[in-house]
């Protein structure tokens, strides 16, 4: 409960032991100077329980027992309504009204549980006073009441008890458009905070896929082509070196060593940033992966074309991930890789047959945090469903954006 909903709760118990002070004041002197009947004197008892209720209601607010304070509020104005009918029955519906109000003001503070007892309680005080202002009539202590006057003071207290409800409606509104503001407000900031999450992880991965191409760049235009060259060296020496010669074994081993390092390097430079996928495209780029994976691999991507360099890569590195992690958990599974075009969506789809697992376990992991990062920095759905013994499917869902050449 927030500090508002004490305050407003504290003024209106402060504002009710003022109306049951006021109350027990007109009493005294009402009765004391005019009517002058013993039965009025019931009504001070509980007029003073009210009061009583409603001071141990404000310090067990100050003790943090909002739910106890509510409860004694509407006990001491229960007191109150079950007593005045039975003294002066015409009162009965001001009584209803005195019962109903503290229910309609507590009901937002209390949980399921006590909402409920709050209703049930109301409903059977309501009940008794509606059957003791019938019972009674015109009995009481004021028998020969003119039903003028009974008009009078039923229609007064009704129109005054309706000042205090329309104040507690008043007080709902005021505090429900405050908790839609609030809640506008904090979903703005939601939204904000989830566009510039986004923002930033697609700046983050879009700066990785620049410098994975650049070290790609860098090695082939670099490393590679200096071991290629030094490679054209040796292989010049070990054709000058004679066959009997005691260098001529050392240099092809040399030469032997260096092809193997060009081969490595060509390697890493290629799984780091393929050449091929910037120079030719998705599709052609997951059918070299397939020709070297050591799993059995289907690519089908017949009709997709050209697309934004961002979405290319993202789905690119999420194919070899889930490839890679299908080769490793699945090495005689086979694999098909499916790409197509759905309307505004192109749609990637790894299915292994392998023996599954279970995706809570790995959702954390960082292949799939990988992955599914990929996906969500240009706004895709990124998906794994498998179950144990029965292969699992990785899918990606992107928005297709538009190719290069347009």
């Amino acid at each position: 409960m927030t500090s508002d909903d004490l305050r407003s709760i504290r003024t209106f118990l402060g504002l009710d032991r003022m109306g049951a002070a006021l109350g027990l004041l007109v009493v005294l002197v009402v009765n004391g100077l005019v009517i002058q009947s013993a039965l009025v004197w019931v009504i001070a008892p509980a007029l003073m329980g009210l009061i009583g209720c409603l001071t141990l209601g404000i310090r067990s607010l100050d003790h943090g027992q909002s739910s106890r304070a509510l409860f004694l509020l509407l006990l001491g104005n229960w007191i109150v309504a079950l007593v005045v009918p039975v003294v002066l029955p015409f009162l009965w519906p001001v009584m209803v009204l005195t019962t109903l109000m503290p229910v309609v003001f507590a009901a937002p503070y209390f949980d399921s549980k006590n909402v409920l007892g709050a209703v049930v309680g109301s409903t059977l005080v309501v009940g008794l006073i509606g059957a003791t202002g019938l019972a009674l009539d015109d009995g009481g202590a004021l028998p020969d009441i003119d039903d003028e006057v009974e008009l009078v003071v039923v229609v007064g207290g009704l129109m005054a008890l309706s000042v205090p409800m329309g104040v507690i409606v008043w007080q709902t509104n005021q505090a429900q458009r405050a908790a839609l503001a609030r809640a506008s407000a904090l979903n703005r900031d939601l939204n904000r905070s989830q566009a510039e999450l986004a923002r930033s992880r697609r700046r983050v991965v879009e700066a990785s896929d620049l410098e994975r191409s650049r070290i790609e760049r860098d090695l082939h235009d670099g490393a590679q082509q200096r071991l290629v060259a030094l490679g054209v060296h040796l292989r010049l020496l070990e054709a000058t070196t004679p066959d009997g010669s005691e260098f001529a074994g050392t240099v092809s081993k040399l030469v032997g060593e260096l092809d193997s390092a060009v081969e490595e390097v060509r390697e890493l430079a290629h799984g780091i940033y393929p050449p091929l996928l910037e120079a030719r495209g998705l599709a052609e780029a997951l059918e070299a992966v397939a020709r070297r994976s050591a799993s059995p691999v289907m690519v089908s991507a017949n009709g997709v074309g050209r697309m934004d360099r961002s979405i290319e890569t993202a789905l690119y590195f999420t194919a070899l991930e889930a490839l890679t992690n299908a080769t490793k958990h699945a090495p005689d599974a086979e694999v098909e890789v499916t790409l197509v075009e759905r309307g505004d969506e192109v749609v990637l789809t790894i299915t292994d047959r392998g023996q599954g697992f279970d995706p809570e376990a790995v959702e954390r992991s960082h292949g799939m945090l990988n992955m599914s990062d990929r996906i969500a920095a240009i706004g895709g759905d990124f998906n794994v469903e498998s179950s144990a013994g029965r292969g699992s499917v990785v899918t990606a869902s992107v928005p297709k954006g538009e190719s290069p050449e347009t």
